[in-house]
């Protein structure tokens, strides 16, 4: 094992997982045809993507501790030290799964890429067009791993910055070095670029596989994480060019006890809202490792829970005062909050509600206030009770760029809360002083502060990978 340098967690024991690489072990199938690496991508490990146990340590997060109905206490030790902003929650002994299945996945996608074009069977553009789906995968891990790992990218010092290794081998027993920020950016923006030329336009099977609006999705996101608005802005507009259909919230409801009726008040499912394949809003489906994410784990914090409003379908649909649904507990009552109750296996990756929140932040801080405030009314047409909804002009913020800005931000927030994207937006909005904030949690009788800017936003690299690779610059 000492020569697994990126300690992929049982690569070489989970589902025969060795025979992807590049060694050929007796009575062991290796992939020839262009089936066989297509394959790869229809996997189960290849339908899953983040971790939601980091959205413990945003300002979305409470987790209550009086009984009944404590949040604290019932959590994995791990879970409750990301709470308390703890850079290090996962032992040598522990499974950090952002690392583990984020590199396990990576090395699916370097098979796929370095092999496929010398396949079997199979078009050129069939080959092309999977190793395409392979670069976007390969990027979008990356792209995860640098921002739980790394300090967020500043154009000024990304390059001496320490990232994370980049993987481009589907070899474990490879030495990887630990990239500079920089470096995994120029790698993720390649893989990008090289996958948007080879995606198809259409759909495939399933919304697990990508198109061409996915790749332009994930050049949105990373741009808008660089700081680059201008090219976020140029890709959220490819992106919705090609999809930007949005879905009433409006004709969902809750059918509690969902589709268990032998579990009496089970929240899986709880509402008729498709999964992420299935669902129109989906450009490129995955959800968390555990499908349900935080669903029964956290609650809203209170700052989370004035951003809505019980006009608001994201807010009834996703949450409920108590749980199960009906009493015995109800956390409104006691702590003026809801308990996140997601229920549906929903989309972690690429949609298109993400992409008009993408485009309304660059028009924002373009000072194109109107068009701007056209997305986000757009899609709150499309959240918000109709009695209740209303068009939002700049007049409505007394023509101030600034309060429309901050308005969008809301926006983003109230969209994507426990998706995995919160603790990437506070770091990014910390480099700007306006949106610097520091984020309270009491926990055991103890107020932990994570503060601007914060090494304390940095997690530690997994132990199982850097007791190899002592020569890897740790975090502070």
């Amino acid at each position: 094992m000492k020569k697994l340098h990126l300690y992929i967690i049982s690569i070489m024991a989970l589902s025969g997982c060795d025979k992807f690489l590049d060694i050929k072990p007796k009575d062991k199938f290796i992939p020839t045809t262009v089936t066989d690496y297509e394959n790869m991508l229809n996997s189960g490990t290849m339908v899953n993507y983040g971790d939601m146990y980091w959205d413990l340590q945003s300002d979305d997060a409470f987790l209550p501790e009086g009984e009944p109905g404590n949040l604290y206490s019932a959590r994995q030790v791990f879970a409750r030290l990301i709470y308390k902003f703890n850079t290090s929650p996962y032992d040598q002994g522990n499974n950090d799964y952002t690392w583990s299945e984020g590199y396990k996945r990576i090395f699916y996608c370097n098979s796929v890429i370095n092999n496929i074009m010398e396949a079997t069977e199979g078009s050129e553009a069939s080959r092309r067009s999977i190793r395409a789906e392979a670069y976007l995968g390969r990027a979008m891990e990356h792209l995860l791993l640098v921002n739980t790992y790394a300090q967020h990218y500043d154009g000024a010092t990304a390059a001496t910055t320490p990232g994370v290794p980049i993987a481009l081998i589907a070899d474990i027993s490879a030495k990887f070095t630990r990239n500079s920020v920089q470096e995994v950016y120029q790698q993720i923006l390649s893989d990008l670029n090289a996958a948007v030329a080879d995606l198809p336009l259409k759909n495939r099977p399933t919304k697990f596989r990508a198109t061409k609006a996915g790749g332009y999705a994930a050049l949105a996101r990373t741009y808008l994480f660089m700081g680059d608005y201008a090219n976020a802005k140029k890709n959220a507009d490819l992106a919705l060019g090609l999809q930007s259909e949005l879905k009433d919230m409006n004709t969902y409801q809750i059918i509690a006890p969902g589709p268990f009726p032998n579990v009496p008040g089970t929240p899986v499912g709880w509402t008729n809202i498709p999964d992420a394949q299935l669902n129109t809003e989906t450009i490129v489906a995955r959800h968390f490792l555990r499908p349900m994410g935080l669903g029964q784990y956290v609650c809203a914090s209170p700052e989370l829970t004035a951003l809505f409003t019980n006009d608001d379908k994201r807010w009834t649909l996703y949450y409920a005062d108590g749980w199960p649904p009906a009493p015995p507990f109800n956390y409104m009552n006691r702590y003026g909050v809801k308990i996140f109750l997601r229920g549906d296996y929903y989309n972690n990756f690429l949609g298109v509600p993400e992409m008009y929140l993408v485009r309304a932040e660059c028009l924002a801080r373009e000072g194109k206030q109107a068009d701007a405030l056209a997305d986000i009314n757009k899609l709150r047409l499309h959240r918000i009770t109709p009695a209740a909804y209303k068009a939002f002009a700049p007049a409505d913020f007394g023509n101030d760029a600034e309060r429309v800005l901050r308005f969008v931000l809301d926006e983003r927030r109230r969209e994507l809360a426990f998706t995995g994207i919160r603790v990437i937006d506070l770091k990014r909005l910390n480099k700007e002083p306006r949106f610097a904030k520091t984020i309270k949690h009491t926990a055991e009788g103890t107020v932990y502060e994570l503060l601007p800017n914060s090494k304390e936003y940095l997690r530690q690299l997994w132990p199982n990978a850097t007791v190899f690779n002592p020569d890897w610059p740790l975090n502070p």
